[in-house]
């Protein structure tokens, strides 16, 4: 099959390798469609745990072509949509409902071959089935939603909270619509991109702010007390360093984005301690691919305007420089194309 491989920090390359072998709990999944992922730029540059050569990609959905003998429940034809979050079940975490956190975690894309690829060998147990209802740009679009979802159960947002997001792209937009749906009287986005400003308008911020010099008044002026909520979705150590000074006494943070494993900031603890800040953090996902999928089917968060690029698999090269650049939103790559 053809593939994307990371075979060394910062290498690429599109080449054929080895069909993935179906082991008995497994399914192979013929990949629809895969999204680029910041994480993905993360393990390219070599700032998250993955080791090299490693098939990137861990958001997509496709269609089961072969099914391990131990597989009672899923048969070739049906679409999915897996979970990369590979738990044991049986670790301390997992036994504590924080199989996020799992002692034997693994990550498909991340620790063993990803969706960068036509096909990809997953374990059953991590598969959703799609419904009719969800087309292929929305199934790869799961995960990511899935994600959110997690960090929503990670929080409390009271009705009429004041909520500042740092960052609008794909994962900033969805956060957006999400936590309009969760109670938030304000939603506002902070931004260096004016069309992605414009877009989380459409998608329901009750303001956005042009980031730069200017901002602090502006924020100031919509929230003098400050936000209850304050979300950074750029994994930009800067930004987020800046983000506590808009905190409300009593507010929480939220560390969405995620910024390079070596990454520091200055955080004056006195603060934290004065202003009963509560901080909180929100790795990958828990279980909540099923409320992701209940989203999209029903159409409660709208992704087709957050992608920007289909593009087919082999074009990946030039399409990923333009996404590390910052000059996409979500891209989307089609295998079979």
């Amino acid at each position: 099959m053809q593939a994307v491989v990371f075979t060394a920090p910062e290498t690429a390359s599109f080449e054929r390798v080895p069909d993935p072998i179906c082991q008995p709990d497994e399914v192979i999944v013929r990949v629809a469609r895969t999204g680029i992922c910041g994480t993905d730029v993360h393990i390219y540059y070599n700032e998250y745990m993955s080791e090299f050569p490693i098939i990137p990609g861990h958001e997509f959905g496709g269609t089961i072509v072969e099914v391990g003998k131990e597989v009672t429940d899923f048969r070739v034809g049906d679409r999915v949509a897996p979970d990369p979050n590979l738990y044991c079940g049986r670790c301390y975490f997992c036994r504590n409902e924080q199989a996020n956190h799992c002692l034997n975690w693994q990550g498909v894309g991340i620790t063993r071959p990803g969706s960068f690829a036509e096909y990809v060998a997953v374990p059953a147990r991590a598969c959703y089935r799609l419904p009719d209802e969800i087309d292929d740009a929305q199934a790869a679009f799961v995960e990511p939603l899935a994600c959110v979802v997690h960090a929503l159960k990670r929080l409390r947002v009271w009705p009429g909270d004041e909520v500042l997001i740092f960052g609008a792209g794909p994962m900033g937009l969805i956060l957006v619509q999400a936590l309009r749906h969760s109670g938030a009287a304000q939603v506002v986005v902070v931004e260096k991109q004016p069309d992605r400003l414009a877009l989380a308008q459409r998608m329901g911020a009750t303001a956005v702010v042009l980031a730069g010099p200017d901002q602090t008044e502006a924020l100031r002026a919509l929230a003098p007390y400050g936000f209850a909520l304050v979300v950074d979705a750029t994994g930009v150590p800067a930004v987020i360093e800046q983000a506590f000074t808009y905190l409300k006494p009593r507010g929480q943070y939220l560390q969405f984005g995620v910024a390079p494993n070596h990454a520091t900031i200055k955080l004056n603890p006195y603060d934290v301690f004065r202003y009963d800040w509560t901080i909180i953090g929100s790795f990958a996902l828990c279980y909540t691919f099923q409320p992701a999928i209940a989203w999209l089917a029903n159409g409660v968060i709208d992704v087709a305007p957050l992608i920007s690029h289909t593009v087919p698999l082999r074009e990946f090269a030039s399409v990923f420089d333009l996404f590390r650049a910052g000059k996409t939103l979500k891209v989307q790559l089609q295998p079979d194309v």
